[in-house]
């Protein structure tokens, strides 16, 4: 169906646009989304959209907006110790139960839509099309959640739309209902190592 606030197209099925964000509002009688608060065929109330019993059951630990540096990193975030070095080339994501094995380096998007892995991603109808982002900058590797439907977890935790988090080598993203192991990928002297 068309999203009736930004236009995109979306699952039938969808409660939120995963483009702009919005509820999707569907008429009570007839099930066409719209806007207001009657629908504009059969003038019936529009109320909120179900969407599908196979939607994924997300229930992760929600933590609140915390005050932020200067440098827009969420404070007091803790990661593991063991990652991998600030100077690392690029971010590894794999996952054996999807067949994903990804590269991403500083500002790629990961994505159903957008992205340079938009191909690897557009079969997950639970990722939004701009889900989230790899930010590198000189404390190390990030992700941030650009305003996702379905959200982005990070070892148990339900990340905060737009802030970044640092990610460390070893642990695990969830991006919707998709497991992703994290590796440092780093280049020493011209060869490349894990």
């Amino acid at each position: 169906m068309q999203c009736p606030s930004c236009k995109e197209t979306i699952d039938d099925d969808s409660r939120y646009c995963d483009q702009c964000g919005e509820q999707i509002l569907v008429c009570s009688v007839c099930g066409r989304p719209g806007k207001g608060k009657r629908c504009i065929f059969d003038g019936k109330e529009l109320v909120p959209a179900t969407g599908s019993a196979s939607a994924p059951t997300v229930q992760p630990t929600v933590i609140q907006p915390v005050p932020q540096s200067n440098s827009g990193v969420v404070s007091g975030f803790a990661v593991n110790a063991s990652g991998g070095a600030v100077n690392s080339d690029k971010v590894k994501f794999t996952s054996q139960i999807h067949g994903i094995m990804i590269e991403a380096g500083d500002g790629d998007i990961i994505g159903r839509k957008n992205g340079a892995f938009a191909g690897v991603f557009s079969r997950f109808n639970f990722i939004s099309g701009t889900h989230c982002k790899i930010v590198k900058n000189a404390a190390g590797w990030h992700i941030q959640d650009m305003g996702s439907t379905n959200g982005t977890i990070y070892n148990g935790t339900q990340l905060v739309p737009n802030a970044l988090y640092p990610i460390a080598s070893g642990t695990t993203i969830k991006i919707a209902d998709v497991e992703l192991q994290v590796t440092y990928y780093q280049t020493e002297g011209g060869t490349a190592r894990l």
